[in-house]
C-alpha cells in the first residue's frame, strides 16, 4: 500500500510538470549557405551563395527539464529574392526549468521551398533564385536559446538561434542558421 501511495505522489506531481506548456510567435532571419547545382554552372558561384532571409512563426512545447517542441514556420524570402519556404520541425528540448530558462534542442522535420519558374532567357539572379527553390526535403536541427518567462503575467520573450541542414538538397547539402526573437505565453 505505501509503494502504492508514493506512487500515486509521483504521478501527481509529476503531472503538473509534464503539462508545462508554452507558446512562442517569433521573427527572424535565416542566412542559406552555398547550394551545390550541376544545372548552374555556368552562373557564377556567388549567385549560388544563399542571402539573408525572413522568416516568422510559432513554437508550441510542453514538459519542464525534457520535452517536445512542434514548429511551423513560413520564410517569405529564403536565400533568394522570390523563394518562399514552408517549415515544420519537430523536437526534443532540454531547459532549465524557471523564469530564466536556459535550452538547447535537436529534432527533424521537412521544408518545401518554391519560387517562379526560370526562363533561359532571365537574368543568372533568376536562375540562381529558381535554384534555391528544391521541392519538399528533409531537414536536421539544432539549437540553444534562452526564455524569460511570466515578465508579465503569463508573457515573457525568447531569442534562439537554430542551425539546419538539409540533406540532398539539389547534388549536395544545404546549410542554414537561423536567428530569431519572439514572444512566449506560458501556462
Amino acid at each position: 500500500m505505501k509503494n502504492l501511495v508514493m506512487t500515486l505522489v509521483f504521478v501527481l506531481s509529476a503531472a503538473s510538470l509534464l503539462t508545462a506548456g508554452e507558446a512562442v510567435f517569433y521573427g527572424g532571419a535565416q542566412k542559406p549557405g552555398k547550394l551545390t547545382f550541376d544545372g548552374a554552372s555556368e552562373a557564377p558561384q556567388e549567385l549560388l551563395e544563399g542571402d539573408f532571409g525572413a522568416t516568422m512563426g510559432a513554437r508550441f512545447s510542453g514538459g519542464s527539464v525534457l520535452g517536445f517542441e512542434q514548429n511551423i514556420s513560413f520564410s517569405p524570402r529564403f536565400a533568394k529574392q522570390g523563394v518562399k519556404a514552408f517549415q515544420m520541425d519537430s523536437n526534443l528540448i532540454l531547459q532549465v526549468p524557471g523564469r530564466v530558462a536556459p535550452y538547447a534542442t535537436a529534432g527533424i522535420g521537412f521544408i518545401r521551398t518554391w519560387s517562379p519558374d526560370s526562363d533561359p532567357e532571365e537574368s543568372l539572379e533568376d536562375l540562381a533564385a529558381a535554384a534555391f527553390g528544391f521541392g519538399t526535403k528533409f531537414t536536421a536541427n539544432y539549437g540553444v536559446g534562452i526564455k524569460l518567462r511570466r515578465l508579465l503575467g503569463p508573457l515573457g520573450f525568447n531569442i534562439d538561434v537554430r542551425g539546419y541542414r538539409i540533406p540532398n538538397a539539389r547534388d549536395g547539402s544545404l546549410h542554414f542558421t537561423q536567428t530569431t526573437a519572439g514572444f512566449v505565453i506560458s501556462w
